[in-house]
């Protein structure tokens, strides 16, 4: 079977898994959005924010670094060094919640959080758990296994958030309902027990040295893309309140999610196939290019549809999401960009380009950030300050876009 073929079978394969699971989760929304006022979607996301913050740092990128070994002993070593890393972090944000756990339920709008952050150490160490495992998983191309693996996360957080729900808990039954999901996420990939034997692999501390970069490069671009998001939830809470915090997140849970799931799914193929090409000197502009065109073909339909985006809301969630749709549908052009190139910003790790990476990296994260610092100063409503987030990362990611096609080209 040639490469095209084998490749559009793998990408099927976590399609599958990957759409099940956005049907689950976008079956279950409109159940949520009826037992959950915005104020609580609000909360969770500002939970989900520092779980996202503080994961990113957890394995010190290393995870990344599994796909490239050309021997499995030493990639499931590397993936050891991963998740040593995470414990140690987890117990760094076990103290952080004694310490401060009261002090950041009341900064998020609501105290009666504070128990209820003891969970943020657990799932810190099982989402970095989750994704080193997904990387090794997707260097052994068991891509069934990661199907699998997300189908069941989705069913299982959407069906106990609706019965937390259902019970009236507010903020914490999300929570609960994703931390859970993310244990069953865990347990589905740690199923795979076919360790290589480590005997004949590079003792650890020199493939520390070898992938230094992923923690001295890409880390800091990464936490500044999980910074970015923590402080522009933080902001738009501040300046525009909770009820508009949990428009913006439902729109994102709803709107954005399912993409940047398909979109990981198609990275995560491209990025084991990039690998191999790399080395091999093969045709990865033409890999590029085919990932792209999937995605783009992907993405129109779901651009038509999301033009609807507020009579859409109303109509399945109920008339007080409808601000919700007005928001999803102004951030519509950086969805589909940030899903177009998300795959593909993989291709810097693998050539050993993350400096310039990051320097993109910072464009995008101002552009992110500045209108909602300035949108406040100029007296900016919450559209037009979403509006112009969009239209400003949108550019930033046409030039970052060109940029990683250019550089398919020049590594094949």
């Amino acid at each position: 079977m040639n490469a095209p073929a084998g490749a559009l079978r793998q990408v099927t394969t976590l399609l599958g898994g990957t759409g099940l699971a956005q049907v689950i989760a976008l079956a279950a929304s409109p159940l949520l959005a009826r037992l959950f006022a915005p104020e609580h979607f609000g909360s969770f996301a500002l939970f989900a924010s520092v779980v996202a913050l503080m994961s990113t740092a957890a394995t010190g990128r290393y995870e990344l670094a599994v796909i490239l070994p050309a021997r499995d002993d030493e990639a499931w070593r590397v993936a050891r060094l991963a998740l040593a890393i995470t414990l140690s972090v987890g117990a760094l944000a076990a103290v952080l919640v004694a310490v401060a756990g009261e002090s950041l339920a009341a900064r998020a709008g609501d105290a009666g959080l504070a128990p209820w952050l003891w969970l943020l150490p657990v799932a810190i160490v099982l989402t970095a758990v989750t994704n080193t495992l997904t990387v090794w998983a997707n260097r052994r191309q068991a891509y069934r296994r990661i199907a699998v693996n997300r189908v069941a996360q989705s069913a299982v957080a959407a069906s106990t958030s609706i019965a937390l729900g259902t019970a009236g808990t507010g903020s914490p039954g999300l929570i609960v309902g994703s931390v859970i999901g993310q244990a069953v996420a865990a347990a589905t990939l740690l199923g795979d027990r076919r360790v290589p034997d480590l005997r004949e692999a590079a003792p650890l501390r020199e493939l520390a040295a070898r992938y230094r970069d992923f923690p001295r490069v890409n880390l800091p671009h990464a936490l500044l893309d999980a910074a970015q998001a923590s402080v522009v939830l933080a902001l738009i809470g501040a300046v525009h309140g909770a009820a508009v915090l949990g428009a913006y997140a439902f729109a994102l849970r709803v709107a954005r999610a399912p993409l940047a799931m398909v979109g990981a799914s198609v990275g995560q193929v491209f990025q084991q196939r990039a690998a191999r090409l790399v080395e091999e000197k093969g045709d990865v502009a033409g890999l590029a290019k085919r990932t792209t065109a999937r995605l783009v073909a992907i993405g129109v339909p779901f651009a038509l549809v999301l033009l609807a985006a507020p009579e859409l809301f109303a109509w399945i969630f109920g008339v007080q999401w409808r601000s919700a749709g007005e928001i999803a549908r102004v951030l519509l052009p950086w969805m589909l960009l940030s899903f177009a190139t998300s795959p593909l910003s993989q291709l810097p790790l693998i050539a050993g380009r993350q400096r310039t990476a990051f320097a993109f990296g910072v464009a995008y994260q101002l552009a992110m950030l500045l209108p909602f610092v300035v949108g406040p100063w100029l007296g900016w409503a919450a559209l037009p300050t979403f509006a112009t987030q969009s239209a400003a990362a949108s550019l930033v990611l046409v030039v970052y876009g060109a940029w990683l096609h250019r550089l398919a080209r020049s590594v094949g």
